[in-house]
């Protein structure tokens, strides 16, 4: 197999080609005149024939004429494929997936997304919300790279970074004989409530926590139309501090205890791969956002 071109003598034969000039060449490229005439009598060799008319400056002989365009394609491709690579290296360029649990994909999610375009914003971004269950799937199986989502039993191909530990409480209108009483309340006092459920119910299953939990009179599992199903009084819900609803909805937030329930939140990766440069950038941007986030909400951080 012949040795393959240098990119380094195609750039000099090409500067010479458009230029007529040795010295043209040898200055767009940062080399002696010497150089560079060196560098041409290598490339004819390896080509095979003379690229430049004997004697005459820097002119080029029918083989030249007919492979400087074939040798400026090749030139061209190169560069596109260094830039493209080095874009990709620096984590400028290229593709995220994000999969994000729903109590988190209303409030936390858009914030994170607005910022991380705002720092990177070549980069293209695939965000879902599904079940912890199936963030720890898809992140598992490398069908989305960065994973937020509530700790499940741990396997050895998924690592798992703690952030937040986040209890429960009930959501009810303002107006709610249980919103005005002082202090926790027990997971008894739903007993009799209208309770409508949401994804977030397959942490609280099987915890002996009363059977309205077990089966719901109604379940919604988007975030924005279960409030709007408590504010409209069809009902009360239970959710997580994180995704406890902001004080201009008019409800309520009371947290339950006897027992108290809690999730442990965390970011997930792949264990031992290395991620790319785009996809540390969002993993590194989830774990504080998400620290933050946790302040905010008054959640506990690991």
């Amino acid at each position: 197999m012949p040795p393959p071109l240098k990119i380094q003598h195609l750039r000099q034969f090409l500067l010479a080609a458009d230029h007529g000039s040795f010295r043209l060449a040898a200055e767009g490229t940062f080399r002696s005149q010497a150089a560079v005439s060196a560098a041409m009598q290598d490339l004819e060799q390896q080509l095979g024939a003379p690229l430049f008319e004997p004697g005459k400056r820097a002119q080029l002989t029918p083989l030249g004429v007919a492979v400087a365009p074939l040798l400026r394609e090749l030139l061209s491709t190169h560069d596109r494929v260094l830039d493209a690579a080095r874009q990709l290296g620096l984590g400028s360029q290229g593709a995220v997936s994000l999969a994000v649990m729903p109590s988190l994909a209303d409030e936390w999610l858009p914030r994170l997304l607005e910022r991380y375009a705002r720092s990177h914003p070549a980069i293209r971004i695939r965000a879902i919300d599904e079940s912890s269950q199936d963030v720890h799937r898809l992140v598992l199986s490398g069908e989305v790279q960065v994973g937020v989502a509530g700790q499940v039993p741990r396997t050895e191909e998924v690592a798992f970074a703690p952030v937040a530990r986040d209890a429960f409480g009930l959501v009810c209108r303002k107006s709610h004989p249980l919103a005005r009483r002082r202090g926790p309340v027990p997971w008894s006092a739903l007993a009799g409530e209208r309770l409508i459920g949401n994804a977030t119910f397959d942490t609280l299953r099987n915890r002996q926590l009363g059977g309205a939990i077990e089966d719901p009179f109604m379940v919604v599992s988007n975030r924005a139309s279960l409030l709007a199903s408590v504010v409209s009084g069809l009902g009360v819900t239970v959710l997580p501090v994180l995704a406890r609803p902001a004080a201009a909805t008019g409800l309520a937030f009371v947290p339950l205890a006897e027992p108290t329930v809690e999730r442990i939140v965390g970011v997930l990766t792949r264990k031992e791969e290395t991620l790319l440069p785009s996809v540390a950038a969002m993993h590194a941007l989830a774990l504080r956002s998400l620290v933050q986030f946790t302040r905010r909400k008054g959640a506990e951080l690991v």
